[in-house]
């Protein structure tokens, strides 16, 4: 929910002092370049005393950039830090902002404590817009943490005391009213307002009061939430009132198919819009219900898979959603091990036709209560859960689900898959046990094509990117037997090398590298020449000074190109420094 009165006043409020250090600052923030933006403020950082402007100008810039980028923790804990001595605006601006990260972290406590402050310590020095933030903010933190009754009277007293003047936000207040089982006045108060947000909560109070049938909710709804050009959160919170209210209905189907649409867009919610977040568990039971009734509407027993597997092939591609709703039945209820197994690989395979598949894959396996870890989700279903945490960057969660998978999906190759687990494993934290998996792969292999090889190779990179050296030196040498592509064999001396170097082993770094550089169609060649500039420089930090001179001389006399004459000469000079 936004906090539109606060962020106002946030912005409406004007830095104390004309900085090029903080416009430039703010700028690249905006720009997407909070690091660099917050590495430049602490940067010769003014002192406090002798330029106060200045310092607080630097100081609001922080706050409001960290602010930009939702590190709420940040904001509080810089906050917390202010010293004493600081001008009353200053320090009124900052408090707000503190408590506005507190509540955007969901530590409503923590935030009355610093409201309570702010508004009992200001008195009558602070305009009335700062105290009716304040008082909004207030009767949020108490609506946060389930204190429904004190929000309410918090917002009843804003309007007794300041009457048609109080700004109060009548999205909160609505809320506030639902959570009081008060359905009837949150629906009054949002009839003046015309917002997305607005009509979706209007349509969850007439609901929950029984003052419009759910079937005409259910598609006003679903009708809302196809709007061209619809910010995705308001899609969000249209839908997931249209699946309240598809709830409500005796249609199982549609009770599905509403689910089904809200909970792909779920996670476009705002964080802190609980009320129209939906029971993760519900899809399950909603599967189950539709199965169970289409099997005993056909006399199905638990038990004979293939009879429910049978009755969901022959629907055909309009009633997905049905053959959805038996292999769930299947995969939940069934008996036989292989049969749970194959309707859930069914059931992923069916949501995966859709284009949110995915997204709703994770709310069935990985975010209800059904499987509690990605370790219980069913062997079938992992494989097509990792494939979309990997897609979207959760190497975490992709490893946890690859971790104590054995064996590729049916008709899947067994070594692509297999690299492709190691990989994942080795970049979500899980290096051990990604190790052995490509010592796994390895034992099955006897000799490499070079664009398997290559593949592996990939993988062996990351190793050292991960600085995991010792290991990656162990796998290079268990690889290069099996090469058939002398050009590879050449490389893999060459990035074994590299692994010695990193570990201080600089005598078998430079040999490696020397051999490498012999193995070409000549001595001068591209490659050869650079591994030959690797092997000097191992062996100059081997101490052999007199070996690593030679190469460089060597490589003078061949070398043209003006840049790489001057590195030579560079390196020779810093030999003689020694």
């Amino acid at each position: 929910m936004p906090r539109l009165l606060l962020l106002l006043l946030i912005l409406l409020t004007p830095l104390s002092h004309a900085d090029p250090v903080v416009d430039e600052a703010m700028g690249l923030a905006r720009l997407g370049a909070a690091d660099l933006a917050l590495a430049i403020l602490d940067r010769h950082p003014p002192d406090r005393l002798t330029h106060p402007d200045r310092w607080m100008a630097r100081e609001r810039a922080r706050l409001e950039i960290l602010g930009m980028e939702q590190r709420w923790q940040g904001v509080v804990d810089r906050a917390a830090r202010l010293p004493a001595g600081l001008p009353r605006e200053f320090l009124i601006w900052a408090r707000t902002r503190e408590a506005h990260a507190l509540l955007s972290l969901g530590r409503g406590e923590a935030a009355r404590s610093v409201l309570r402050d702010l508004i009992w310590f200001s008195g009558d020095a602070v305009s009335e817009a700062w105290l009716d933030a304040w008082r909004g903010m207030l009767a949020e933190s108490y609506w946060q943490d389930g204190l429904g009754d004190d929000a309410l009277s918090t917002l009843r007293r804003w309007r007794q005391d300041r009457g048609e003047a109080a700004q109060i936000p009548l999205q909160l207040e609505a809320r506030v009213l639902l959570d009081q089982g008060q359905g009837e006045e949150a629906a009054h108060i949002l009839e003046r307002e015309t917002g997305h947000e607005a009509r979706a909560l209007r349509a969850l109070a007439l609901l929950r009061t029984g003052s419009r049938p759910a079937e005409d909710l259910h598609r006003s709804m679903t009708q809302a939430a196809a709007t061209a050009d619809l910010p995705a959160p308001d899609r969000a919170r249209y839908l997931a009132v249209a699946a309240l209210a598809a709830a409500e209905t005796t249609d199982l189907a549609r009770r599905v198919e509403a689910l089904e649409r809200a909970f792909a867009v779920q996670g476009r919610l705002p964080r802190e819009e609980q009320m129209l977040r939906l029971d993760k568990d519900a899809l399950w039971l909603a599967y189950l219900d539709l199965g169970e009734s289409l099997g005993n509407e056909r006399q199905l027993l638990i038990g004979d898979d293939d009879a429910w597997f049978a009755l969901a092939d022959s629907l055909g591609s309009r009633s997905r959603i049905q053959a959805r709703a038996l292999f769930a039945v299947v995969g939940v209820r069934g008996v036989d091990p292989e049969g749970r197994a194959t309707a859930h690989r069914r059931l992923g395979e069916s949501l995966l036709d859709r284009d949110d598949g995915a997204e709703l894959m994770d709310v069935l396996y990985l975010e209800g209560g059904r499987f509690p870890t990605p370790e219980d989700v069913p062997a079938p279903v992992r494989h097509l859960l990792a494939e979309h945490a990997v897609d979207r960057g959760d190497l975490d969660t992709a490893s946890r689900l690859m971790a104590g998978l054995s064996r590729p999906p049916e008709g899947v190759d067994g070594f692509e898959w297999g690299l492709r687990r190691a990989r994942v494993l080795i970049l979500g934290g899980q290096e051990e046990a990604g190790i052995d998996a490509l010592y796994d792969l390895l034992s099955g292999v006897r000799q490499f094509d070079a664009e398997r090889a290559d593949r592996f190779l990939q993988v062996l990179f990351d190793l050292q990117t991960l600085r995991r050296h010792d290991a990656a030196v162990h796998l290079f040498r268990a690889v290069a037997p099996r090469l058939t592509d002398a050009r590879q064999a050449r490389e893999v001396l060459y990035w074994e090398a590299d692994s010695h170097q990193a570990l201080g082993q600089h005598e078998e770094a430079a040999r490696l590298y020397l051999r490498s550089a012999g193995l070409g169609d000549g001595p001068w060649d591209p490659w050869g020449m650079t591994a030959r500039f690797q092997a000097a420089g191992a062996l100059a930090e081997a101490g052999h000074v007199s070996d690593a001179r030679a190469l460089y001389l060597d490589l003078l006399r061949v070398t043209r190109e003006p840049e790489r004459r001057v590195l030579l000469r560079q390196r020779l000079q810093q030999l003689d420094l020694r």
